[in-house]
C-alpha cells in the first residue's frame, strides 16, 4: 500500500457537506485537474516518496500541476530526476511477458536501456532477472574489440628517435 492509495479511498466532504467521492477531481479555485485524487492533501515528502509509484504519463500529469500550482522544489527535483524516456513504447503499460517479446531481437543498447530503466523504476523480478541473462548473452556474442597493446611514452619515444 502507498501513500497515494491510502488517500484514494478517503472521501472529505464538499462545500455542501456532501462526501466527495476519491475518483473525482477536487473543485478547484484554479483550472488544472488534481494529477490523482487526494494529491492537494499531501505533503512534499509524501509526494516525493510515493512518485515511483507512477508511470511516466502520470508523472508528465504530476510535473505540470505542480508546476502550475504549489512548485515545491523537493517534489520538482525528484521530478526531474525520475521523468525520462521510456526505453521502449509504451513501456510502463507492459507486463513482464510482453516486455521479454519486445526484446527477442533488441539490440544491446536497447537492453541496456531497459534493464536500467526497470532497475530505477518498476524493479519487476519477473523483468529484471531475464533481461540480465539476456545482456549477458548479447555481450558475450559481441565481437571483442582489440584493445590497443599498451606502449611507454618512453618506448614510442624511443622508437621515434630510430
Amino acid at each position: 500500500m502507498t501513500i497515494f492509495s491510502t488517500f484514494r479511498g478517503r472521501s472529505a466532504p464538499d462545500a455542501a457537506g456532501q462526501p466527495e467521492s476519491a475518483d473525482a477531481p477536487r473543485a478547484d479555485s484554479s483550472d488544472g485537474a488534481l494529477p490523482f485524487p487526494g494529491y492537494d492533501r499531501l505533503d512534499d515528502m509524501q509526494v516525493v516518496r510515493g512518485l515511483s509509484d507512477h508511470s511516466q504519463v502520470e508523472l508528465e500529469a504530476v510535473e505540470d500541476y505542480e508546476r502550475s500550482h504549489q512548485n515545491r522544489v523537493p517534489v520538482l527535483d525528484k521530478l526531474r530526476f525520475m521523468r525520462q524516456p521510456e526505453p521502449l513504447p509504451g513501456y510502463d503499460a507492459l507486463s513482464a511477458e510482453e516486455v521479454m517479446t519486445a526484446l527477442e531481437k533488441a539490440d544491446l543498447a536497447t537492453i541496456t536501456k531497459v534493464r536500467g530503466y526497470e532497475q530505477k523504476f518498476a524493479a519487476r523480478h519477473g523483468v529484471l532477472e531475464p533481461v540480465a541473462v539476456l545482456h549477458r548473452e548479447r555481450r558475450a556474442a559481441r565481437a571483442p574489440s582489440t584493445v590497443p597493446r599498451y606502449q611507454s611514452m618512453s618506448a614510442s619515444a624511443m622508437e621515434n628517435a630510430k
